[in-house]
């Protein structure tokens, strides 16, 4: 289970994220994030962690033309990791790079872990009649926690959401993908010495 002080981490983390995407403007692609952490070499206590979110562009108007979009190239991707060669999904490979996903997947730093899987994207939201224009980044933790990041055009702050414990209420279309990816990339933690 992860902590309170690194799930308060990956929050902020998160927001970083949409600070950023939100000073480049409106228009931009979307991208994954693929967040880990390790135990800090620096540290003097093993229990320091240190983390890193490596961003995966994903092309624009490959996804665009993706079956379904986003929520279906979450989806395929999370099964071409979970496959013996992901690196030879042609369709695939022109929406992102798989190479790099694997790569850092595939890292045998001891003690790396994963923490979470995101996405960053621009949404249209129909709100009484009206179509807004909104900037979302979705994400699911290793435990399993939902991250929701929303930000409105023209508004100055975004709006935080986590949700603990997931209910049958709304779900974002990503959730299903980004679920799958934790599942498909997380490592099995080793035994505790307590547990033996």
């Amino acid at each position: 289970m992860l902590s309170f002080p690194a799930v308060h981490t990956l929050t902020g983390c998160l927001l970083d994220l949409e600070a950023s995407a939100h000073q480049l403007g409106w228009g931009r692609p979307p991208f994954l994030l693929l967040i880990q952490d390790q135990p800090s070499p620096s540290a003097p206590s093993s229990k320091t962690r240190q983390m890193t979110a490596v961003q995966v562009p994903v092309n624009p108007a490959r996804v665009g033309r993706y079956r379904a979009g986003l929520p279906d190239l979450l989806l395929d991707l999370a099964t071409a990791l979970s496959a013996d060669r992901p690196v030879g999904q042609p369709t695939l490979s022109a929406c992102v790079n798989l190479g790099l996903i694997v790569d850092r997947v595939a890292d045998a730093t001891p003690g790396l872990r994963l923490l979470a899987w995101a996405v960053c994207y621009e949404d249209v939201l129909v709100e009484s009649d009206e179509l807004h224009e909104i900037r979302r980044v979705d994400a699911v933790d290793a435990d399993g926690r939902d991250y929701q990041i929303t930000r409105l055009r023209g508004e100055p702050h975004p709006v935080v959401f986590i949700d603990e414990q997931r209910d049958d209420g709304y779900e974002p279309a990503t959730r299903p993908g980004l679920e799958r990816l934790v599942e498909t990339t997380s490592r099995p933690r080793p035994p505790s010495p307590t547990t033996r």
